[in-house]
């Protein structure tokens, strides 16, 4: 499967050549903070299968619940966030999934595999039915 995807304004672009390893809502306080929401939605990938095909983006790092560093990619010119890398996991990354092209996060027939940092959760947000609920960073 091939993703592509980009930021609002259309400056960053990138490709990924593989099947998300896991679909993930993560409800952590970061991701709360990087997206401005009550979460962020994930396609979890192998980092080998990911390049940017234009642009540069800018990038933040912050000290996860893991114990390691987990850097955050977004343009600077229109804010969109695009992507992490969790050090914790060198092997992955995860794609945020509204940054995808013709609205491949909403693929039939797709499903949230997962749910992390559900302590973490919004009380006007409920459980996905079916989705594994994880109490801490998902293990791909």
């Amino acid at each position: 499967m091939v993703l592509t995807g980009s930021c609002m304004c259309g400056k960053i672009k990138y490709q990924a050549v593989a099947e998300p390893i896991v679909k993930a809502v993560c409800h952590c306080l970061n991701c709360q903070k990087f997206s401005g929401g009550a979460s962020t939605t994930n396609f979890i990938i192998p980092r080998s299968s990911f390049e940017i095909l234009s642009g540069t983006p800018k990038s933040g790092q912050y000290m996860a619940d893991s114990g390691y560093m987990y850097h955050t990619f977004f343009c600077g010119d229109c804010g969109s966030s695009l992507y992490g890398q969790p050090d914790s996991a060198p092997e992955i990354m995860s794609i945020k999934s509204g940054t995808l092209d013709g609205g491949a996060a909403r693929l039939e027939g797709d499903k949230i595999d997962a749910e992390a940092f559900i302590k973490r959760r919004v009380a006007y947000l409920k459980p996905i039915e079916g989705a594994n609920q994880v109490e801490g960073m998902i293990q791909a």
